[in-house]
Parts: structure tokens; sequence; C-alpha cells
């Protein structure tokens, strides 16, 4: 079941309020939506974009990588950011797309992995396991390969919020990674086995270890990135080996000395 439409105040720079309107809403399942409908998903730590939007210029190229439907897109782009949403799944791709109409986003109907692929997935789209859904079939893509075919602008800002597949996609972000080296917003997942999981989305990869072909995190620190916490503490990169949450990966080089 779903919610017509809703309406959320969204502050930009903390001083302009937007009216944000958010269509076809859902009424139960592990998502924003309730958040949306109660008018405090801004207030949540992980949607406070002050921090981030400290570190990134006005005009600035950002990824919404598992974009679900603009919740990040839509703010980035009040805030004056050339923003790029990339969602597989069909009925929330839709949702965003309708969402972002208003706002200078462009959308991609793809999800992102190690390889390009297509599968029939079971993914009951945030909603709760007992109603039932249909098998959808998802595109999934190289980041590094699709950004190259579509000459998509590097970015300054790629968030990620991808349920546990970041431990593939990754792998096919080496170029980004690298040689963009963008600060990282992520959903980190830790261990986040799906497949199987009755109340999650059967079928989707979710989590790989790093012995079974998942991303080693270590390549972070290796390549000279500073990880922070959700509370924006300078955060060991043991924590990644400890905890899931909500971290910000940024190039050492652009780390201002104090």
């Amino acid at each position: 079941m779903k919610i017509d439409k809703a309406t959320i105040k969204y502050q930009q720079r903390l001083v302009v309020d937007h009216d944000i309107v958010f269509h076809d809403l859902l009424k139960t399942g592990m998502n924003m939506d309730k958040h949306i409908i109660s008018g405090t998903a801004f207030q949540r730590p992980d949607h406070n974009f002050q921090p981030l939007l400290r570190l990134v210029k006005k005009g600035s190229v950002v990824y919404d990588l598992g974009s679900y439907i603009g919740t990040f897109a839509i703010p980035m782009a009040i805030e004056g950011m050339e923003v790029y949403a990339f969602e597989g799944f069909p009925d929330n791709y839709e949702r965003c797309k309708k969402n972002t109409e208003p706002y200078n986003v462009t959308n991609y109907q793809v999800a992102v992995s190690n390889k390009q692929y297509t599968e029939r997935t079971l993914f009951r789209d945030c909603q709760n396991a007992a109603e039932g859904h249909e098998p959808r079939e998802i595109t999934y893509v190289r980041l590094d390969d699709f950004v190259k075919e579509k000459k998509i602008p590097p970015p300054a800002l790629v968030k990620m919020d991808i349920e546990g597949m970041e431990t593939l996609a990754l792998h096919g972000m080496t170029n980004l990674l690298e040689n963009v080296r963008p600060i990282w917003s992520m959903g980190y997942h830790f261990k986040f086995y799906t497949d199987g999981d009755p109340d999650g989305v059967e079928g989707y990869p979710g989590w790989v270890d790093v012995k079974d072909g998942g991303f080693d995190f270590k390549r972070f620190t290796e390549l000279g990135y500073i990880i922070f916490d959700e509370f924006g503490r300078r955060a060991p990169p043991q924590i990644l080996e400890i905890r899931g949450g909500e971290f910000t990966f940024i190039p050492k080089e652009k780390i201002k000395a104090k």
C-alpha cells in the first residue's frame, strides 16, 4: 500500500526552507518512506548533509549510488551540485525519477557491481516480506566502464548505500578509487548477508567476504584515505573489521592542515 505523496521541508545551508514533494510512499517496510511521512527524514543523523557540504564546492559533481527515491540526490541538487543518481530496482527508480523531476538530477536505472550482467531478482522494494512480489529484472554495471561509456564527468563526492553490495561494486570502481579520488560517503553494511533472508532482499548478493572475492576495505587505507565515523571523528582502519555504520573516506590530500 502507498501514500500518494507527502511534503517535507529541507533547509538549504540551514537557512532557506525548501518544500520537497515525495510521491508513491510505502506505508510498510524498512525504508525512508515512514520518516518522510512523519516529516523527520532530514532530522536523522544519516541525513544531516551539512558536514559533507563543507567538503565540496557548489557545482561539484556528485554520484548517488543506490539513490532509492531521492532523499540524498534532491538535497544535493538544491545545494547546487551536479547530481547523477543510480538506482537499479525498477519501482524505486521510477519513484526516484518522479521525485527528482523538478531538480537538476540525471537518473540511471542501473545497479553497480563488479561486472556487467542482468538478473531477475526477488527484491521487495523495501516493503515487508509478507506483501509478496514478483521477480524484477536488474541490470548491473561496472561503474568505471559505465561512466566512461556515458561520458559522465568525474565526481568530487560519491554517496553509496547499496545494502552490502559495496563489497562487489568497489571492484568495478578502481579508476575512481585510485585516480579520481573523490570523497566517499558510505553506508557500510558490515556482514549484511542477504541471500535467503526471509525478511530482507532474497536473491540479492549483499555482503561478500574477502575470502569469497569481496572487496578488501584495507585498500582505502593503502590508498591514503582517512576514515571518519558518523559523528565526524577520525576512526582507525580497524573499525571496518568490527562494525557497520555511516563512514566517510577522505583522500589525505583533501584534508586541510590545521
